[in-house]
């Protein structure tokens, strides 16, 4: 039976992290290989140290070579962080043929000219172009129009871009570390490709992905992205709040928040208000408080929900989305994020789950990893479908890019 692999690599600003997927013949795919290693080098997803991102990468490969006996596959990169931007465009041509039937070249030259009137693309380079609708002479045509009649063809098309300097950067950073890199991927897309299903795209949905130092949201309707956005704040903050909060080293910090740490509004950590202050319940690791915990935490996660509702608010979707918000990320894993989600923004919410992967599915479980798998996935469905995931082929992307490398 033939089978074709795709190795995925999310650059976490705390982790790098590498799985290996494998797609039979039947179409079923197995997880063949994970690996990981503490991130040097990355700041807010962007890479800032080339030389300690490199040696970071190195580690997860030999990570997931120990993994797995089948390390071989295309690698394809997430690419987050707050340089990420969303915007849509339209471009509007005329129809070629004297006939006036529209052909496939007329959506390529309408795809076209949406992106010459893109706004705020300087310095930046795009990684997907995805025409979501089309009209003819002015009509609503939402699928494939070519067959059909008219004067004019106009194209709405969603463009997502990167820095450019970011993207020269993971490419100088792959070359160090001597991985070849076949193509990049928004991480946010890769992400929903893990985590939803079809239904939930068709009728509306949130990813929330809690990262370490951002967090990303991206919002589907129709089977495609109706937004996305980065903000600068994740759950690597929420450490050093309680840090800053119990004057204790970051290590410490972690550990109380990954141990003792919750949003449950029935968890012990709400302890009533006529108990004392640092009572026996309320204490936890022998002196620290627990509802002080909480409150630090809930604090720093309200800062994170004030910027989602805001999103929401500004491109009308406020409690508009029935399939909800699907939690990943780290921070995904803190006990009642799901129902402190339900309450702040007013939607269905559920934990990411990361299903239908055969093989050493156990060690993907962890929403954290829906990153790596999604990018993975992502490769597995180009190959076998035949689409790009980027803007070109890697002939032309990859190549320029790497023409202006020292």
């Amino acid at each position: 039976m033939r089978t074709y692999g795709a190795i995925g690599i999310d650059l976490g600003t705390e982790s790098i992290k590498a799985v290996a997927l494998e797609a039979g013949a039947d179409g079923s795919v197995k997880v063949v290989g994970a690996g990981a290693a503490l991130s040097e080098g990355l700041r807010k997803g962007v890479i800032v140290n080339i030389d300690a991102a490199a040696k970071s990468l190195s580690g997860a490969f030999e990570a997931l070579k120990k993994s797995t006996n089948a390390g071989n596959g295309n690698v394809y990169a997430g690419i987050g962080g707050v340089g990420l931007s969303f915007q849509k465009s339209k471009g509007l041509v005329a129809v070629s043929r004297a006939d006036g039937e529209v052909s496939k070249e007329d959506l390529k030259r309408a795809v076209a000219a949406s992106e010459n009137n893109l706004v705020r693309i300087q310095n930046r380079e795009i990684l997907h172009s995805i025409p979501i609708s089309y009209k003819i002479d002015n009509e609503t045509i939402t699928h494939d129009p070519v067959g059909l009649s008219g004067l004019k063809l106009e194209a709405e098309t969603l463009f997502i871009t990167v820095f450019a300097q970011h993207f020269k950067s993971i490419l100088k950073t792959f070359d160090e570390a001597g991985v070849s890199l076949e193509d990049a991927i928004s991480l946010p897309m890769a992400v929903a490709e893990a985590i939803l299903s079809k239904r939930e795209k068709e009728f509306g949905v949130m990813v929330l992905d809690i990262g370490f130092s951002t967090t990303s949201l991206c919002i589907f309707e129709e089977n495609y992205p109706y937004s996305l956005e980065v903000f600068p704040i994740g759950s690597g903050h929420i450490t050093n709040d309680i840090a800053v909060g119990f004057q204790i080293p970051i290590e410490e910090a972690e550990k109380l928040k990954i141990n003792y740490g919750t949003v449950e509004k029935n968890s012990e950590a709400h302890i009533s208000k006529k108990s004392a202050k640092n009572s026996a319940d309320d204490i936890v690791y022998g002196h620290y408080s627990r509802k002080k915990l909480t409150d630090i935490i809930e604090d720093r996660l309200s800062d994170i929900f004030e910027l989602t509702e805001k999103h929401l608010k500004k491109v009308g979707r406020e409690g508009l989305l029935p399939g909800g918000v699907v939690i990943a990320g780290g921070g995904s894993n803190l006990p009642g994020i799901a129902d402190y989600t339900r309450e702040h923004l007013k939607l269905p919410a559920r934990l990411a789950e990361i299903n239908n992967l055969g093989g050493l599915h156990d060690k993907v479980k962890n929403p954290a990893w829906a990153g790596a798998v999604g990018i993975a996935l992502v490769a597995l469905e180009k190959h076998i479908g035949g689409g790009t995931s980027a803007r070109g082929s890697k002939e032309t992307i990859m190549r320029w890019f790497r023409a202006f490398l020292p």
